[in-house]
Parts: structure tokens; sequence; C-alpha cells
């Protein structure tokens, strides 16, 4: 008898969570989903970004059970059994429930045809996607916060979808990209490495943090501006030298940027979050023990020492 109720109850979870249901969904709810439903809206990641919350959560389990809790809206961790994973949410406890903090939620939008394409965390999904506890099967909660499905056709989608900027068509160059060579899943290997994109991502609170409310892709925007000047190649980012050389190089140049139209976007340096001055103290932050760019080169010493397949 038992055995018949838990059948039944998967079978009906199962219909509510299948594509033939998806028409309940609207804007604005929290759905969850696997990481092998969404599809990207970028072609490019910094992948030392990627890597270095890869080294933390190495380094520091705990760390990484705190930012599921914190993609699923439910602030932090409160508590982790001894054989906890992060794939099995009965293994450990959130501070709050799920959706709770919309305003920390990944987000996606959906399509005509019904698939899910991701408009926010592209970094965060894919450190769930490649550390070893994730994967493409990893289960996460994300927000809607867009139902094109009155849209007919999908070139229509995509132009209202960069008219609403809610895609990033450019390559890792800058230049510009038709939607159909955006990557069609989540994986690091699927993207292009914009050292750049990696670079705004270490010079924040050094020269420039996120305004209150900041346009999408606003690092993205950020990398075209000091791209135009400094040339991201020529540095060792294998070094703790050559890193520190790197973020000091870029934080300079962004203090020193004066335009109103930061890599296209229309807005000031200042409205896309300039400092008036260089922070020294978190400058040196990131280089100490446990600081990002230890995790960082910890993390990639650990890559080189791997044998070649």
């Amino acid at each position: 008898m038992n055995q018949k109720i838990i059948a039944v109850v998967m079978t009906i979870t199962g219909l509510f969570t299948s594509p033939l249901y998806a028409n309940t969904i609207r804007a604005g709810d929290v759905i969850n989903v696997s990481l092998d439903e969404l599809i990207p809206t970028q072609t490019s990641v910094g992948y030392d970004q990627i890597m270095y919350k890869l080294g933390r959560y190495q380094f520091d389990r705990e760390k990484m059970f705190d930012e599921v809790c914190e993609a699923n809206g439910q602030k932090g961790v409160e508590n982790i059994s001894v054989n906890a994973s992060p794939n099995n949410p009965s293994s450990f406890t959130c501070q709050l429930t799920v959706g709770k903090r919309k305003q920390d939620m990944k987000t996606v939008v959906i399509a005509p045809d019904g698939d899910y394409y991701l408009t926010d965390g592209h970094h965060t999904f894919n450190v769930f996607y490649e550390m070893p506890e994730g994967g493409a099967d990893f289960h996460i909660n994300v927000v809607v916060a867009k139902d094109y499905r009155d849209i007919k056709g999908m070139d229509k989608f995509w132009t209202q979808m960069k008219n609403d900027g809610n895609t990033w068509l450019f390559d890792v160059n800058s230049n510009p990209i038709r939607y159909d060579e955006l990557p069609t899943s989540l994986g690091i290997k699927n993207f292009h490495n914009d050292l750049y994109r990696s670079l705004m991502y270490f010079t924040r609170g050094v020269s420039w943090d996120k305004p209150d409310k900041p346009v999408p892709f606003l690092e993205f925007y950020w990398s075209k501006e000091v791209r135009k000047k400094i040339d991201a190649s020529t540095f060792d980012l294998n070094s703790k030298d050559g890193y520190a050389k790197a973020v000091k190089t870029v934080s300079e140049y962004i203090l020193a940027v004066d335009t109103t139209d930061v890599g296209g976007s229309n807005l000031s340096a200042k409205q896309m979050g300039q400092f008036n001055a260089y922070d020294k103290k978190a400058f040196k932050k990131l280089f100490k023990g446990d600081g990002k760019i230890d995790y960082l080169l910890r993390y990639k010493a650990t890559l080189s020492e791997k044998p070649s397949q």
C-alpha cells in the first residue's frame, strides 16, 4: 500500500515539473530546474572566476553549501550533516525557505518554444556544473524574470531579448554575433574564456562596484572598455605577482576612465560603479592567504599536478 502511495506521489510530482505543465508558470514564479534545462544567453565567461570558486569549494566546503543556499534564495547554510552533498537538499539545512530572498536568485526567461534561457548566473551555474558533486543533472531554483511565449517565432524572440538587455550577443573579442552562435548548454567547455571578464571580477571592490541598479551584463560593458587600452594576454595570470600587476593595471585604468558611454552602455563611468579612489585594503585582501587570488592559484596548481590523459 505504501509503495503505491509513493508511486502516485512521484508520478504527480513528475507531471508538475514536466514541460506539459509549463504553461502554468508565470513571470515572478520560483521554479526548480536541472542545469541541463538551461540555455545560455552569452558566449563567454571568465574561466578564472569559475576556477576561483571551484578552488574555494575544494578548500572550504561550507562555502559551497552556503552559495547553493544563497542561489536558492535561502540566504545561507545553517547546518551541514556529516555526509552532506550539495545535490541532496535533505543533507543540509539553509537559513530560510526556498525563494525567500528572490533578489539573490538567478533568473531565466521562457522562450516561445517553452525552453528556459538563463539571463543571469552563467558563472555561478557553471561552477555548480563543474564542481565534483554538481553536473548537468544538478537541481537549483531560479526566478522566471519574463515570459516570452506570446511572441511568435524565435527571430522575434531574440530581437526582443536584445531590446530588453537579456542577452549578450558579442563574442570574446566584443564582435557582434548571431543568436544561433550561442552555446546550447552550460559547461565551461561550451564557453570562450574572457580574460577581461575575470579581471573585472577581481577588480570589483578595488576600483569599482555594482551600483544599486546595475545594467544587465555590466561587467561585459566594462570589459569592452578596458579591452580598448589593455592587452590582458601580456599578464602572467598563473602567478601571484602577475595577477597583482594585472589587477593594479586594470584598476588604475578603470579609475581614469572619463566617458559617458562605458563599452557602449550609454552610461557614464560613475553610473557604472567607478570608485573615486583606489581601495588598497581590498587589493591586499585579494592576495592574502585564503583570499580570492590565493584560492584561484591553489586550484590552478592542483590542475597542473594532474597527470595528462
